[in-house]
């Protein structure tokens, strides 16, 4: 049985050798080969290069995708969090519970108020679009004016207010719903 693991690297080198040998001969006897290889090299750097830049800007925009869409996620979340807020306060109001009375001031320091506040808060250029940005002022600021009613005595009955609450999350949902990428 013959050994196949044992490479005969001498006839190997001589049948490279010599095929290169014909093709250089071949080119010699053939004027203006070089040019046409050198032509097929630049066309061919031409497709690369423009493959590395390609790649690269696709790998800058699947960053910027993914920047935007974790801050619309942040924005839909820090809405879902505090939303039960809003809704434990019509609740609160609509079977005219005492508690109702000042509900605004004691839950001034709860975290998912300050989720809001920090958003309500950004400038519009650090919003990932103005449709978002709009969308969420149009659910902020009919809620945080349901939530502060409940310290002033001068508002009797806050159903507009609720009136004009109501829908808005969804509203919002959708928005940053369509503003994913």
């Amino acid at each position: 049985m013959p050994n196949r693991s044992h490479i005969d690297w001498r006839s190997l080198w001589d049948r490279t050798r010599k095929r290169a040998r014909k093709t250089v001969e071949w080119c010699e006897r053939h004027e203006g080969t070089g040019s046409w290889v050198g032509a097929v090299g630049a066309v061919v750097a031409i497709f690369v290069t423009f493959g590395l830049a390609r790649c690269e800007y696709m790998r800058t925009v699947d960053a910027e995708n993914s920047r935007v869409n974790g801050m619309l996620a942040l924005v839909g979340r820090s809405a879902a969090e505090f939303d039960p807020l809003v809704q434990e306060y019509i609740r609160l109001v609509r079977s005219h519970d005492p508690a109702a009375k000042d509900f605004y001031n004691r839950h001034l320091n709860d975290i998912r108020a300050h989720h809001m506040y920090d958003l309500v808060n950004m400038s519009i250029t650090a919003w990932p679009t103005v449709e978002a940005y709009d969308a969420f002022k149009s659910y902020w600021f009919p809620a945080n004016n349901l939530l502060t009613s409940s310290s002033d005595v001068s508002k009797p009955d806050p159903e507009p207010l609720i009136k004009a609450y109501e829908g808005k999350l969804e509203k919002l949902n959708k928005a940053l719903d369509a503003s994913r990428r």
